[in-house]
């Protein structure tokens, strides 16, 4: 499959893809249509797995404790329904894929943050949409240059 034309797809559109990794802990403000009206669910939960990072159709895989439960959720990169996904702690990483974390309790579910202050509670979709308007940008330049040096 060719992924670039896919991206280029995703991009007209006007998707974002999210630039999350595992061991991020992250505060979801997600839309939902209920019968009532719209309403915002937020919650905090920890990533485990990213599947096909920085690719249009990659997912992610979300727990984390949700009314005296332990929830699991698998979401697109590219989910429409986000109205925030705020950065709250990065941790340090040995694994790619956190399935071990299931088991641990208590003290050995501990980790060790790599994240400063200034750096948390980062809107990471405000970030992407920023990045992408700097990226479009440097690539109009770089094709004004081309065109003056061709003549």
């Amino acid at each position: 499959m060719n992924y670039s034309r896919l991206k280029n797809i995703y991009d007209k559109n006007g998707e974002n893809i999210l630039p999350v990794k595992t061991w991020m802990f992250l505060e979801i403000h997600e839309k939902l249509n209920e019968w009532e009206g719209n309403r915002i669910w937020k919650f905090r939960w920890l990533v485990i797995s990213v599947k096909k990072p920085n690719h249009p159709d990659g997912t992610f895989t979300i727990r984390g404790p949700v009314t005296r439960m332990t929830i699991e959720k698998i979401y697109p990169l590219s989910f429409k329904k986000f109205d925030k996904v705020l950065l709250i702690d990065d941790y340090k990483t040995r694994r790619s894929k956190l399935y071990y974390i299931r088991e641990k309790v208590w003290k050995d579910a501990r980790f060790k943050s790599k994240i400063t202050s200034e750096n948390k509670d980062i809107d990471l979709l405000k970030w992407w949409r920023k990045w992408k308007k700097i990226e479009k940008k440097a690539t109009k330049k770089v094709e004004k240059i081309e065109e003056i040096k061709s003549e």
